[in-house]
């Protein structure tokens, strides 16, 4: 059965997909294709975060196998086309923007997902203290700037921040090469990783130039759009090579160098979508309300656990389907204490 869950999804991803032999999709990157491509990524995030609470589950009924080696090889991988695209988005903001963006992003982009991220954070407390989980006063204020979890994702959300932070630092320097722009980024980003390297497991570091990447991508969209479109096939080949390659070489190794095999994941997706146009309404409905899923997916998820975990050990595919669908529910509500700043 969740090997059936895992395949739904596959075919979420197919239904109404136009794929282009000759030509290309030049609209991959316009916001209704990319919020399908975040849709896929979070319903298999959901996937991944319910394993997290299928304690009791042996994982031995027909298909299970597949189902957790699948996720397991995906791993931070489900996460690399989020930042990609944020870190494009930034960049055509400020493209068209100008500096009137970037003066904006302390409220618009860094404060108000914080405070958002913090609403849902006093409710993983209030959670806690329903169900008696431990917790400290330390835990909970740190955990308000993401750098701690009081049973909440918090990772992502420190990378996102740190990423907008940099970016809004940078930015502000004012420096007039473009190329002098992306080394400062790389930089401060490399120096924030080796800072996380030793404090923090290495998933808060081994994708976070996926960002970069794709900023890097929207200031050399046309040139990199033109060198893709020539040499397609053979770039597929290669790349899907080096995937392999970089894959089996950072596995439980340099987690480091797993930046690169994730921007070789982000190349691949673009040379994917370039060709395959994925537009699905249900993913599309996820990729735009990637936040509210994604940080709330956890509370029904919590609630099962602590008032019936039998029916997790018994009947995990009920659990991951009522736990989503409670978090589509808390998404559709997600707009009445949403902050708007």
């Amino acid at each position: 059965m969740l090997l059936t869950l895992l395949s739904l999804i596959i075919l979420l991803s197919l239904f109404q997909a136009r794929l282009k032999l000759k030509g290309f999709h030049d609209d991959y990157l316009v916001k209704d294709k990319t919020d399908s491509v975040k849709g896929i990524f979070i319903l298999l995030i959901v996937l991944t975060h319910s394993m997290g609470y299928m304690h009791g589950y042996a994982y031995d009924q027909a298909g299970d196998a597949c189902f957790k080696w699948l996720l397991a090889c995906l791993s931070q991988l489900v996460v690399v086309m989020f930042l990609f695209y944020s870190g494009y988005g930034i960049s055509e903001s400020f493209k068209k923007k100008g500096m009137d963006y970037v003066k904006k992003m302390p409220v618009h982009r860094i404060l108000t997902t914080l405070l958002n991220f913090d609403i849902a954070v006093v409710a993983f407390i209030i959670l806690c203290l329903i169900f008696k989980v431990p917790i400290t006063v330390e835990q909970s204020l740190l955990s308000l700037v993401a750098w701690e979890s009081v049973g909440n994702s918090n990772w992502y959300i420190f990378v996102i921040l740190a990423c907008y932070v940099l970016t809004y630092l940078v930015l502000m320097l004012r420096i007039r090469s473009q190329a002098l722009t992306i080394v400062a980024m790389l930089g401060l980003s490399l120096l924030l990783m080796f800072i996380l390297a030793p404090l923090k497991p290495s998933y808060w570091y081994d994708t976070f130039l996926c960002f970069l990447a794709g900023y890097v991508f929207s200031i050399y969209r046309e040139s990199i759009e033109a060198f893709l479109k020539k040499y397609y096939w053979l770039l597929a080949f290669l790349l899907l090579i080096l995937f392999g390659v970089l894959f089996y070489a950072t596995d439980g190794r340099n987690r480091m160098l797993f930046n690169l095999t994730g921007i070789v994941f982000a190349m691949l997706m673009i040379l994917l979508t370039m060709k395959l146009g994925i537009k699905n309404p249900i993913l599309r409905w996820f990729g735009k309300n990637l936040f509210p899923v994604y940080i709330y997916m956890r509370v029904p998820m919590l609630i099962i656990e602590h008032t019936c975990p039998e029916m997790i050990a018994a009947q995990p595919a009920v659990f991951i389907l009522i736990s989503l669908a409670i978090t589509v529910f808390i998404a559709h509500l997600y707009r009445y204490w949403q902050v708007r700043l």
